[in-house]
């Protein structure tokens, strides 16, 4: 009997501390701050912020025009131009007539060499080039003109002659001066008839016009295509 009244007092105060703990927990709930609602998610019919997505043939049908073809090559106008090196010996001779009778004076023949290197630049000139923008097939139609002598430069550190001048025809500046061009005129011809050397001059051509489209970045995704 005094047992049972032993264990009653702890019963008792375990249930006054479970009361004390719960009305603890309802006072915290009540003053805390109820939760927000989560924001509404934004209309699915609000405008994209983003760039619509454009095809390469659009991009280049807007932006890639012959004249910024033409700006993209202009560095390429020095390699386009094949260089011919070549040394020439050419003999000459001049003889006066008898008073103008057609008959040759053989006391007033000179004779000679005249031995040189030079060079002859052949190639395209730029501006006669033409350019169609093919957007449907991204590709470049170009038409190249004929080549021709961009110039010819004899190396007169080369030069030397040898002449064997009568005392009745003495040869001036004047007599070397259209000797040469007239050597100038001859290897120019054996330069443009030289089928080999002219097909090289081409195909170099053809190599640094596809080279500088295909580096730069406006031109980069067309193929190239040439018309003879």
């Amino acid at each position: 009997m005094n047992e049972e009244k032993k264990k009653l007092p702890n019963a008792v105060y375990g249930i006054v501390l479970v009361a004390v703990l719960a009305t603890g927990a309802l006072i915290y709930y009540s003053m805390s701050p109820s939760p927000k609602k989560p924001e509404a998610a934004p209309s699915a019919t609000a405008a994209p912020t983003h760039t619509p997505f454009i095809t390469i043939e659009e991009h280049h049908k807007k932006t890639v025009t012959t004249e910024e073809i033409k700006s993209v090559l202009a560095p390429a106008s020095d390699l386009i131009t094949s260089r011919y090196f070549y040394s020439n010996v050419m003999s000459f001779e001049d003889i006066k007539d008898w008073f103008g009778t057609g008959i040759d004076n053989p006391f007033t023949k000179s004779r000679g060499y005249v031995n040189y290197d030079g060079i002859v630049s052949v190639g395209i000139d730029m501006n006669d080039i033409k350019y169609e923008v093919d957007s449907s097939r991204v590709m470049i139609v170009v038409t190249l003109p004929k080549e021709k002598i961009l110039a010819h430069e004899i190396d007169h550190s080369t030069l030397q002659s040898d002449t064997k001048e009568s005392a009745f025809n003495n040869l001036d500046a004047e007599y070397y001066a259209k000797l040469l061009d007239g050597c100038k005129k001859e290897t120019e011809e054996k330069v443009m008839g030289n089928s080999e050397f002219m097909k090289q001059v081409r195909e170099n051509t053809k190599q640094v016009i596809r080279s500088f489209l295909a580096a730069n970045e406006l031109t980069r995704e067309y193929g190239v295509e040439f018309k003879d």
